[in-house]
């Protein structure tokens, strides 16, 4: 007979097979792993998130299984500028300070609202923080968080704090016209990276002398309005 332990293991996390001529049966909230032929997937289910994401490639032996898609889908759709643009708003103001905040995401309303984290220790190169309280029905979506004047990108405490599933995004040179970014799906430790309206801007150099044009960023939505970038909206 197999231990409970095991039992509850497997329930909270079972492995499937892909289905070779049907669909993939329907999940609850929650993460399962799918043997395919093409590869190991993990099929991640939540309030605001439906994905499937390739973990390994195919086993070194044929399978008598079907072949899986990788997918990405958030229930609420795009992610709105209009809260990255108010988050954007409130990096600025806490220059030369790192700013943290969160979107978070309602069952009820299927919709997204923009909270600020409380800090506990900050600075121009770091932030702690407390994530925001939340309803029962709400949940965190997108963790966001500022350099102020340095470039965006991940060090190794993100890494290293970014656990669970959620989106994550970093902005840096906030002084400039036009920020820097970076955005990525985080699930369980590992990342895939996700395109942004700034994706051209990331890896540019940056320059130092603060420049805080009070139209910045609503040039930049005008120059990407019209256009697809992933999960974003205006």
């Amino acid at each position: 007979m197999m231990d409970v332990r095991d039992l509850a293991l497997q329930t909270a996390c079972p492995v499937i097979a892909a289905p070779r001529f049907g669909q993939l049966p329907d999940m609850a909230n929650g993460q399962r792993i799918i043997l395919a032929a093409n590869g190991v997937f993990v099929q991640i289910k939540l309030d605001w998130l439906d994905c499937i994401q390739r973990l390994s490639p195919a086993l070194p032996l044929p399978l008598p299984y079907g072949g899986i898609e990788e997918r990405l889908a958030f229930t609420f759709g795009v992610l709105p500028i209009r809260l990255i643009e108010a988050f954007l708003e409130a990096g600025r103001r806490g220059l030369p300070n790192e700013v943290a905040g969160a979107l978070i995401y309602a069952r009820r309303s299927r919709s997204l609202r923009l909270a600020l984290c409380e800090p506990i220790v900050v600075s121009p190169h770091q932030i702690d923080y407390r994530l925001p309280a939340m309803d029962a029905d709400e949940t965190l979506a997108v963790d966001l968080h500022t350099h102020g004047y340095g470039r965006a990108f991940w060090s190794a405490k993100d890494d290293g704090d970014d656990q669970g599933i959620k989106v994550a995004g970093v902005f840096g040179c906030l002084h400039q016209t036009k920020p820097q970014a970076l955005f990525r799906l985080v699930v369980n430790g590992k990342f895939r990276p996700l395109p942004h309206p700034w994706q051209d801007d990331t890896d540019s150099a940056y320059d130092a002398v603060p420049d805080l044009e009070p139209s910045l960023l609503r040039r930049i939505l005008n120059f990407y309005q019209g256009r697809r970038f992933g999960p974003w909206n205006t």
